[in-house]
């Protein structure tokens, strides 16, 4: 009886245990029931791609070689409103690691994408940084040059952790094959490259001493020098994952644009730099054996000729991606009826923007109307683009389908859609 009394006790606090493990385990894996919170649920990361986007578009406006009046107003109505969609996607991720952080760890461990578009957010800030350089240092005075010197720093010092921490991530936590290599792990390169050229514009219209450019002028070298090499690595090994016919998805094609992102960035951030050591720099400076004047013109001219080169591969890629993406509407079944909006798609717009800021700055240190006129055009088509995604995003939100709202809004929709359906 004692034996039986035991062995039932036993049983009866092990099932507890086990009804409670399970219930546990069945709370942390079921979708939430409200829309609201099914969407806060399925906010990712792709979402920092709209400011990212955003950023670009307003230094490419507030730089174009062809100016027309009011021109400067939309580009600065532009970066106020990257700044009001950054901090609106902050919030809202912040809030959803909050709220349900082993979900977002779960999907930072096993999704490349989720993973490498958080170097979005460093990216985005850069763009934020350089307009404040160009618009409130030239209106406001050299207080804000001070405001922007420290902003890159900090900024620098994010794009470092970015750049170091999130690769590992692909490699040690998420390994996924050469077979599985997408595009997008490009993103935490690009960082850098973006923080280097955010130098380069800090040094040449941010109005501060030569003793506070030189170190900007290093690090932001020094920054090209982290990520331009692996760029390059990294996009000939997806060159190999396609020689090998290992195709990504259909939904993931608009990644291929990313990979003209590093060497469009490299080519302006090179130009931009060799245009900062050209204004004197190092010749104020003047110190050791390489800071020095007789240093000025060549490493400034080898900048712009690499920036040259740079754009020339960037220009491969930007041919490659748009073929690629054409031919993918139309061999899919349906055509480009078949297609239907997704983030990903806003992969489109920075490394589309940094290959024609890249023309754009090829086009004043070459006085080449050329590059002019292919920068003018090349904005002008992803202006288009960039207005026709916001539709598309605007109309998604409505629908709830660009959050995971298979059901819209509706509340008590989702009231049976219950189980382990983390993606």
């Amino acid at each position: 009886m004692a034996d039986h009394a035991h062995d039932s006790s036993q049983s009866s606090r092990e099932h507890h245990e086990n009804g409670v493990d399970k219930s546990h385990e069945q709370e942390t894996t079921r979708l939430p029931f409200h829309p609201a919170s099914r969407a806060l649920w399925n906010f990712s990361t792709q979402w920092f791609l709209v400011p990212q986007g955003t950023g670009i578009i307003a230094l490419i406006l507030h730089q174009l070689n062809y100016q027309f009046s009011g021109i400067e107003v939309i580009s600065v109505v532009i970066w106020i409103y990257t700044i009001i969609l950054l901090a609106l996607c902050l919030f809202a991720y912040l809030l959803r690691v909050i709220l349900y952080p082993r979900h977002v760890a779960r999907v930072l461990r096993t999704s490349i994408v989720e993973t490498a578009c958080l170097a979005s957010v460093p990216i985005t800030f850069t763009s934020i940084i350089q307009m404040t350089t160009l618009v409130l240092v030239h209106s406001w005075g050299k207080a804000w040059a001070i405001v922007s010197f420290v902003l890159w720093w900090i900024n620098t010092g994010l794009v470092l952790v970015a750049v170091m921490v999130i690769p590992y991530v692909f490699v040690k936590v998420q390994p996924p094959g050469v077979k599985a290599i997408l595009p997008c792990v490009l993103l935490p390169l690009i960082s850098a490259l973006t923080s280097a050229a955010g130098g380069g514009v800090l040094c040449v219209y941010g109005q501060i001493s030569p003793r506070l450019q030189v170190p900007i002028i290093i690090v932001s070298y020094l920054e090209i020098g982290l990520a331009l090499p692996m760029a390059l690595g990294l996009s000939e090994i997806f060159a190999t994952r396609l020689f090998d016919r290992s195709f990504p998805k259909l939904e993931q094609i608009y990644q291929d644009m990313i990979l003209c992102g590093p060497f469009g960035q490299g080519s302006f951030a090179f130009q931009v730099l060799g245009q900062a050591v050209l204004k004197g720099a190092f010749a104020e400076y003047n110190r050791g054996t390489f800071l020095t004047a007789q240093a000025t013109q060549p490493v400034a001219f080898a900048s712009h000729f690499a920036g040259l080169l740079s754009w020339g591969y960037g220009t491969f890629w930007w041919c490659f991606a748009i073929i690629s993406i054409v031919h993918t509407f139309i061999s899919q079944p349906g055509g480009i009826r078949g297609s239907h909006f997704t983030m990903s798609a806003w992969a489109l717009v920075f490394p589309w923007g940094v290959y024609t800021n890249g023309a754009v700055q090829l086009g004043r240190i070459m006085d080449a109307p050329a590059f002019k006129v292919w920068s003018t055009t090349l904005f002008i088509l992803i202006l288009v683009i960039c207005i026709a995604l916001h539709i598309f995003t605007i109309k998604g939100l409505i629908t709830g389908k660009v959050l995971g709202l298979a059901h819209g809004w509706r509340k008590g929709a989702y009231r049976d859609d219950i189980g382990d359906k983390d993606v």
